[in-house]
C-alpha cells in the first residue's frame, strides 16, 4: 500500500470549459484516484454540464496547486508528483477518457471508485477532471482522494 493524499482547492467564478484539476504521477511512481468530486454554492440555478475524467500524457498550462495536497496521515511525506488546476482548456494529448456523465450543478458530483475501476495513472501519466460545457458563472470546491505508489 502506498500513501493516500487529498487535493482540494476552490475555483472561483469557473464559465468556462477547461480542466478543474490534474494530478500527475512520478517517473517511478503510479497513483491510483479513489474518490474525485466537486460542489458549488454560489448559485441556485439548477444548470447542467458534462464532465469528463481519464489519464493523459502530456500536461497542459494551469496553475500549481502542488502545495494543497495533503497527506491523510500527518505522518506520510509530501507527494512526489504534481498537481494543477484551472487549465484553460481542456487537455486531450494521449487521453483516455474514463468517465463522461451530465450532471447538475445544484447537485454537484461525488465519484467513488470500486476497486475494479479505479483509475491508475502510470508513471509520468497525468489524470484530469473536466469541465466539457461552459456554465453559468460559479465558484467550485473540488476534491480528489488518491494514492501514490512507488
Amino acid at each position: 500500500m502506498g500513501r493516500m493524499y487529498v487535493l482540494s482547492n476552490v475555483l472561483t467564478t469557473v464559465t468556462a470549459a477547461n480542466t478543474m484539476f490534474e494530478i500527475g504521477a512520478l517517473t517511478n511512481t503510479v497513483c491510483v484516484v479513489y474518490r474525485l468530486g466537486f460542489t458549488q454554492s454560489t448559485s441556485e440555478a439548477d444548470d447542467s454540464a458534462l464532465i469528463t475524467f481519464g489519464t493523459y500524457t502530456a500536461s497542459g498550462t494551469g496553475t500549481d496547486v502542488s502545495g494543497l495536497v495533503e497527506a491523510l496521515d500527518p505522518g506520510d511525506a509530501a507527494f512526489g508528483g504534481t498537481a494543477e488546476d484551472n487549465h484553460s482548456a481542456d487537455i486531450a494529448t494521449g487521453e483516455i477518457i474514463l468517465g463522461r456523465e451530465g450532471i447538475s450543478l445544484l447537485a454537484g458530483y461525488s465519484k467513488i471508485f470500486t476497486p475494479a475501476e479505479r483509475p491508475v495513472v502510470p508513471g509520468a501519466g497525468f489524470f484530469g477532471f473536466n469541465l466539457d460545457s461552459a456554465i453559468s458563472s460559479v465558484s467550485i470546491v473540488y476534491e480528489c482522494v488518491f494514492e501514490e505508489i512507488g
